[in-house]
């Protein structure tokens, strides 16, 4: 009978002790997202973002209303846009994370300013080759560009809100 009794009891205690350390566990891994998501968006996204700003800020100076000529956006392209946006590329895909939620945010960052990119060196290339067709092609991926940078948006607001995260809005112009 004491031994029934025995083995009732450390099976009781087991199933505590597992639910416990389950239970602790995924306290652990909400609290590490929480934390890494707070370090990524006030101490690993500023630079980025930073580099982000000023070659949509030399976008912006060239293009709708503020167009001036084909040869003046080629040269902005080339000389500042194109280098100030591949050094943001770069910048996102330095930020070394702890969790794969977060891991996630930024890569889902990283495929939309890769997109991005690339429709500034298909406008580069066209404008070089005076092809009209090509230009409106770059154009266009630009447009359909903010799709996945709203996708991406969008689950970081998520995330943010699951973790209880507030994120201020930034300014951002692509």
């Amino acid at each position: 009978m004491k031994t029934a009794k025995r083995k009732i009891i450390l099976t009781a205690i087991t199933v505590i002790i597992v639910c416990a350390t389950y239970f602790l566990l995924r306290l652990w891994d909400d609290t590490a997202v929480r934390n890494d998501l707070i370090d990524y968006v006030n101490n690993k996204i500023p630079r980025a973002h930073q580099l982000e700003r000023q070659a949509m800020d030399y976008s912006g100076s060239l293009t709708g209303g503020n167009y001036i000529d084909d040869e003046t956006l080629f040269n902005k392209l080339k000389a500042d846009i194109i280098p100030v946006y591949k050094s943001f590329i770069d910048e996102l895909e330095s930020i070394k994370l702890k969790t794969k939620k977060v891991e996630n945010i930024n890569r889902l960052y990283i495929e939309a300013a890769s997109a991005q990119y690339d429709a500034f060196v298909a406008m580069r290339d066209a404008l070089e080759k005076k092809d009209g067709e090509g230009l409106k092609a770059a154009k266009n991926k630009l447009d359909e560009n903010r799709l996945l940078f709203d996708k991406m948006r969008t689950k970081l607001a998520k995330l943010a809100k699951k973790e209880n995260v507030r994120i201020k809005k930034a300014e951002t112009k692509n």
